[in-house]
């Protein structure tokens, strides 16, 4: 009896606990948000990016930049320059809120008076919350070669071999499917 109430309890933990450690899947580079390529003229382009909810600022402005290489390689240029618009200046990071939780129905100090109280040690700490989606656009100005490009031109082949992979991407710019889990 012993040793069957033992092999349950260690059967019912490995169920549970094989559930909380399950990976979810690889999000590819088309699903990390909505993209915007918007064609001002034959060299001149303006990509925009909306992030998922639970991405930072800092993370959406990468994917921004390795948007803006990836577009310059599918229409035959090599390098480009984010153009110092006025609304590239205007960017900012997102409004943030502190949201304090709700009170509880019963007054504060009777849950400290109660013997069977156990605090919950992150009841009374705030969040901090986006209030706005994460937004980053940039206007780029494409060039096919070294000479005709300025001298702070990204090179956009260095781009996605350095950061591509990060994102899903291939050294030219083709979305990699992530990688199927296979079990032995």
């Amino acid at each position: 009896m012993k040793h069957l109430i033992l092999g349950l309890g260690l059967g019912l933990s490995l169920l549970l606990g094989g559930c909380a450690t399950t990976p979810s899947k690889p999000l590819t580079f088309d699903q990390l948000g909505q993209y915007s390529v918007t064609p001002l003229n034959s060299q001149t382009y303006r990509i925009s990016f909306q992030a998922r909810p639970n991405m930072s600022f800092g993370t959406a402005e990468e994917i921004t930049l390795v948007k803006a290489a990836q577009t310059t390689l599918q229409q035959g240029h090599t390098f480009f320059k984010v153009l110092d618009d006025p609304s590239n200046r205007s960017q900012q990071p997102p409004r943030q809120a502190v949201v304090y939780p709700a009170p509880s129905f019963y007054p504060y100090g009777y849950y400290r008076r109660h013997p069977a109280f156990w605090p919950d040690p992150f009841y009374d700490y705030p969040q901090v919350i986006n209030v706005d989606p994460i937004q980053v656009s940039y206007t780029i100005q494409c060039y096919k070669d070294q000479k005709s490009a300025p001298s702070d031109a990204f090179d956009a082949r260095l781009i996605l071999q350095s950061l591509g992979g990060k994102y899903g991407l291939s050294p030219g710019g083709q979305v990699l499917q992530p990688p199927v889990a296979t079990s032995n």
